[in-house]
């Protein structure tokens, strides 16, 4: 979950992403795992759920390894429209529990991960937007 004020607005990047609703200083924790509002889903259970739904999960859900089974990371705030940069913003902890602002971020400012540190699916997810001309 989000630990600052944030707000979604159409991105330049792709889509909806997440905008910075407050000032963000460099070093500054901005998004925390939360088991009350964050969700693992293991990954083998995506076919249980009907078309629609996994359509849904594949697009707001992150993939990562825990315990040795793959789990889907559902977020329930904002987080889940994060958007993929080559030099994002944000950066993960290495256990993927936390990220903190790579930067001083301006409010306005769209906030990104590299979704090759957090998502083991991300080559999949940033084909078709790489074949749409988006960065």
């Amino acid at each position: 979950m989000f630990v600052v004020r944030t707000r979604l607005h159409n991105s330049t990047i792709h889509g909806i992403g997440v905008f910075a609703d407050e000032p963000i200083q460099k070093g500054q924790l901005v998004w925390q795992f939360d088991p009350r509002v964050d969700i693992l889903i293991p990954l083998e259970e995506k076919t249980n759920f009907p078309p629609a739904m996994q359509d849904y999960l594949s697009m707001l859900t992150y993939i990562e390894e825990s315990s040795g089974r793959k789990m889907m990371v559902l977020c329930a705030d904002n987080a889940k429209h994060v958007n993929h940069s080559d030099d994002p913003n944000l950066l993960d902890t290495p256990d993927g529990s936390q990220e903190y602002a790579a930067r001083d971020i301006a409010v306005g400012q769209e906030l990104t991960c590299n979704y090759f540190v957090s998502d083991l699916e991300a080559v999949s997810k940033l084909n078709p937007i790489k074949s749409q001309g988006a960065e």
